[in-house]
């Protein structure tokens, strides 16, 4: 099954007039099956066609282990009720499960096949140092805590995981992987591989250099390698921005106002998470490997036309990979 990203928000449905029907003509006359949707604070989808999700990317909250444990820390990146209820939507821990809810429920209204949910934590300050406050195994205990909290009754839509290169999943241990899956209660379960993600643990490599990486991190995985339903298909360039010291960055969002801020922040993340098409005809030996049932072009793109573009190129190299 061959998908792509969109979301709901009126940024992508502008491209397309504002109409789910139109989009639902895009998506089939590229060859698609449909779309992983992307939930961004628009909970109406009764306009959508429910046959054209396949997936649904739930919330996503970078900095959350903290306040969700009621450690003090959380402080630091969050000081005032005002920037709590801007990530949260209030100043409850209980609304980042309420919002995972949410997300739950609007996954079987639209009768998607998965969801996918972001394993990581990073303090705004580890993000720009890279000097990390938690170990893997922290966060995803912490994830394990909050995912059977959010998702407390099973369904057919299956709970895929995704890897981060943050503290996390991070996919360089299969035996915490192991611990992890088992103490997730959901039953309808697996990983979502991020092809990006995984390249940015890579570091300065050249595109043949990252499928060898790549490869070398699945055979890895051992019998953990089962675990694997689907893949977000991209790349990333990421040269050598994360031997770069980008401390004095950090503490220079102090002095900006909270749009210019969060631009900043935006700008810093999308340097190392690009989501380039994946250019190489060796996309071929990967899927070979995992045999994914979900192949989702997941690229970003500055307007419609360059996404249109990135899809038609991405094919060519699913298509290939197909044969």
């Amino acid at each position: 099954m061959i998908l792509c990203n969109f979301s709901n928000t009126s940024y992508h449905l502008k491209w397309f007039n504002q109409s789910w029907h139109e989009v639902d003509e895009f998506i089939k006359n590229k060859g698609l099956d449909g779309i992983e949707l992307l939930l961004h604070g628009n909970y109406d989808v009764s306009t959508i066609p429910k046959d054209l999700i396949k997936g649904v990317h739930l919330s996503y909250f970078p900095i959350w282990m903290d306040f969700y444990r009621n450690n003090e820390i959380y402080k630091e990146d969050y000081p005032t009720e005002e920037s709590l209820v801007d990530a949260f939507g209030s100043v409850s821990k209980e609304s980042i499960v309420e919002r995972f809810k949410k997300d739950y429920e609007v996954s079987k209204a639209l009768e998607a096949e998965y969801m996918v949910f972001h394993v990581g934590h990073v303090r705004l300050k580890d993000a720009f140092t890279f000097d990390y406050d938690y170990t893997d195994e922290e966060v995803l205990e912490a994830t394990a805590q909050l995912v059977n909290e959010s998702f407390d009754e099973n369904s057919n839509v299956c709970l895929l995981f995704e890897n981060l290169w943050w503290p996390g999943l991070t996919l360089n241990n299969p035996e915490l992987i192991e611990k992890f899956m088992n103490k997730i209660n959901y039953e309808n379960k697996g990983i979502m591989l991020d092809l990006s993600h995984l390249m940015i643990r890579g570091g300065n490599l050249s595109l043949h250099e990252q499928v060898d990486y790549i490869l070398k991190v699945l055979h890895g995985l051992g019998d953990q390698l089962k675990w694997i339903r689907g893949i977000h298909i991209n790349r990333t360039d990421i040269g050598t921005y994360m031997d770069e010291s980008h401390e004095t960055l950090y503490y220079s969002l102090e002095q900006l106002e909270k749009t210019k801020k969060w631009q900043t922040i935006y700008e810093h993340i999308s340097r190392m998470d690009q989501h380039l098409p994946f250019k190489s005809y060796r996309l071929k030996e990967i899927l070979d490997l995992i045999n994914p049932k979900y192949l989702m072009i997941e690229v970003l793109s500055h307007d419609k036309s360059e996404w249109e573009a990135y899809i038609n190129q991405q094919m060519e190299f699913i298509n290939v990979s197909n044969l």
